[in-house]
């Protein structure tokens, strides 16, 4: 059996504080269970939009940030007794997925593939997504289990219900797993693995037979289909400790976008969730309440006036074929509020018996919602270099570091000018 954690966060483009986000990262463990075999941390607007798309150690701060969360929430968890390495990291643009594992579990996966999907302008990865398929060995046997990660990041606001469809259906077309596509990520790191098994042959699609899926992410869709008025937010949910505004928040689920647009089959085909008992996890107000009395972020949700509180980030997964690999999820949950961001993290754990899946159950795994792109290598390479002509624009323009460097070089300009100028005098 696998105990496997999942994790999306939407860093709002900040370092995320390891002292407040470590302490809550495995809420969603059941009672007195241990630190999880495997951890799958989707993230999003993972860093500024410059560094994102340069990629590379421009994004290393970040996720330095992150692994330091995971070591300390394992050694807070276990009271120092257990741990957790780094396994594997892909970003691209804002979107990045992190794996990490015990060194029990890592000596298990016998292959990383990965793959990614860029939905934003001229299809950049200021939206989109990154997956990883891991092959896990089977102790005592040689059937190999594939598990396939997705971290997701689609299009915003209310009204963009059918962009955020599209979003979807251009993920499943164009995320092709191979071995050989590392061209398409702005950060692309792994630990060296143990054992080296052999990945599916070919290009393989999001939805493959004999792997789990999971996709885990800021899928953005709302609680309404317009804007909130001007007064709208004096009826937003709040905590049950205020006797104020209404603490409820149920009501809110009955017009959430994404069960009605799954129910219709139009978006996240076969895929299911857990319900959902948890607050709203958008959209928190950064700034400080000078009202408030209490420090405590939970004692009073301070919502943004401008959006309606709605359940954007969000995982699911696809449920087992029948007479197969069970899994088993477990609680699905928000962590507190971080003060870095205006989302709330949310988790979910899940049990995975670690038989193989059949190579054809007969379920969407082998039927997907929509074929491969055949276009989509070409697709990719030439948003990758889109991303990194705004990469470089949004460096010079928009950091202190990048303002430095044009100043200094219009000054060597105009220096070189005047010199000339002096010496033909």
């Amino acid at each position: 059996m696998i105990d496997a954690y999942l994790l999306t966060f939407n860093c709002a483009r900040h370092r995320v504080n390891p002292e407040t986000l470590a302490p809550a990262l495995f809420d969603a463990l059941p009672k007195a269970a241990a630190v999880p075999d495997v951890l799958a941390i989707s993230l999003q607007e993972v860093a500024p939009i410059a560094y994102s798309f340069l990629g590379g150690s421009y994004l290393k701060p970040y996720f330095d940030r992150i692994t330091t969360t995971v070591h300390l929430a394992a050694h807070l968890h276990s009271h120092g007794s257990e741990r957790l390495e780094h396994v594997a990291t892909r970003s691209l643009g804002l979107t990045a997925l992190m794996i990490f594992a015990k060194p029990g579990f890592l000596e298990r996966i016998q292959y990383i593939q990965a793959a990614g999907a860029g939905v934003g302008l001229w299809n950049m990865g200021n939206k989109g997504a990154v997956a990883m398929r891991i092959g896990v060995s089977r102790q005592g046997s040689d059937e190999m289990l594939n598990v396939t990660f997705v971290a997701a990041h689609l299009a915003p606001h209310e009204k963009e219900v059918a962009a955020r469809n599209q979003n979807w259906e251009d993920i499943v077309r164009n995320m092709v797993f191979a071995t050989d596509n590392d061209s398409a990520y702005s950060y692309c790191d792994e630990a060296p693995l143990w054992a080296s098994g052999e990945a599916p042959a070919g290009k393989t699609g999001l939805f493959h037979p004999g792997s789990h899926l999971f996709v885990a992410g800021d899928l953005n869709y709302r609680t309404r289909n317009e804007g909130p008025g001007p007064d709208a937010h004096e009826t937003y949910p709040q905590p049950a400790a205020s006797d104020t505004l209404p603490e409820h928040f149920s009501h809110l689920l009955k017009t959430d976008q994404l069960n009605r647009e799954r129910k219709a089959n139009h978006t996240l085909h076969g895929l299911e969730e857990l319900p959902i008992d948890f607050p709203p996890t958008y959209k928190y107000s950064l700034r400080k309440d000078k009202n408030a009395n209490s420090s405590k972020p939970e004692d009073r949700w301070q919502w943004a006036t401008h959006r309606y509180p709605s359940w954007c980030d969000r995982i699911l997964y696809l449920p087992s074929p029948a007479s197969a690999s069970k899994l088993s999820p477990q609680i699905y949950t928000a962590l507190p509020i971080q003060a870095t961001s205006d989302h709330r993290p949310v988790a979910l754990s899940v049990r995975i018996d670690d038989n193989a899946l059949a190579a054809d159950a007969g379920d969407i795994r082998s039927n997907p919602p929509f074929p491969i792109n055949a276009e989509w290598k070409a697709r990719n390479d030439a948003a990758r270099r889109y991303e990194i002509v705004v990469g470089v624009m949004s460096y010079l323009v928009l950091t202190n570091k990048g303002k430095t460097t044009i100043a200094v070089v219009l000054g060597a300009v105009l220096a070189t000018l005047y010199l000339t100028s002096w010496l033909r005098r």
